[in-house]
């Protein structure tokens, strides 16, 4: 297994209105992480032969996250409130992307492990990290043949990052995780919910307008998570789905609207609902 060293610890220190570094100084990281961090492996079988390529392009619209936005404080505590105390435990986030949700785990004293294909995400996770001095292994590894022993970690977690894959590529990343899970650890999944209509179609409205930068993407209902997960070993998981908000944001005008209505709030951002855009799979190993 090859990973960065640790960042400096230190308390977490969340302030209003933080943005990344400008993209001279993302792209000089970037250099160092493909340097001085060789990649464990090429992109899987199952993946997009461009993957690392998509994912370094999309690490560049991580400049604009506000991490404030009720959105992505929803997202958060979505998380905490599934992992529970993350203190002491050994926390794995594959696919980490900007890192910044992990970045609060270690800052609740989560150990925390962020895995990458992307040297680009990897570069801004690790910036954002030692921002707030929180610390981390970065490995630039592929999550579908993860360098770690069995049963490594407490929780075994990622958002956005399955739907990427074909169904044969869902399958193994879900069984690889689960591999590297403990018994008695969690595997946490978040994907984009099918049955968010306006999602879907502000997905196909992107597309057609050639503005869509996330790649390949097969965003799955319940049913459809359920059976691929039993086909990966992984046979009792709760779902469910939150934020019936956030889709409309793909629309032409749509956070213009939901903001009219009185709806861009925390309190409808948390809100469970079948047609909620998150769509979450949380699994207890035996």
């Amino acid at each position: 297994m090859v990973c960065l060293a640790r960042a400096p610890e230190g308390p977490l220190l969340l302030s209003r209105g933080h943005h990344t570094a400008a993209r001279a100084r993302l792209e000089s990281a970037t250099s160092r992480v493909r340097q001085s961090v060789p990649s464990m492996a090429r992109p899987g079988p199952y993946q997009q032969s461009d993957l690392v390529q998509v994912w370094d392009r999309v690490a560049l619209s991580y400049a604009d996250i506000d991490l404030t936005a009720p959105d992505h404080r929803a997202y958060h505590e979505h998380v905490l409130e599934r992992i529970g105390p993350p203190a002491g435990r050994a926390i794995c986030e594959v696919g980490c992307g900007s890192g910044t949700t992990s970045a609060i785990l270690g800052g609740l004293g989560a150990r925390v492990t962020l895995v990458d294909l992307s040297p680009r995400s990897l570069a801004l996770a690790r910036g954002h990290f030692e921002r707030l001095k929180q610390h981390a292994d970065y490995c630039r590894q592929d999550g579908l043949r993860m360098g770690f022993r069995d049963a490594s970690f407490d929780v075994v977690w990622n958002g956005g990052v399955i739907e990427h894959f074909s169904d044969e590529g869902k399958v193994a990343l879900m069984r690889e995780m689960w591999r590297v899970t403990r018994p008695g650890g969690l595997l946490l999944i978040m994907v984009p919910n099918a049955l968010d209509l306006p999602f879907m179609l502000g997905k196909k409205i992107a597309e057609w307008r050639g503005k869509w930068i996330f790649g390949f993407e097969d965003d799955l209902s319940e049913s459809r998570f359920r059976g691929l997960a039993g086909a990966a070993g992984v046979a009792v998981a709760e779902f469910h789905a939150h934020n019936p908000i956030v889709g409309w944001w793909f629309l032409p005008w749509g956070r213009a609207i939901t903001g009219r209505l009185g709806l861009n709030t925390l309190r409808w951002h948390a809100k469970r609902s079948r047609f909620g855009h998150v769509l979450t799979l949380a699994a207890r190993k035996p």
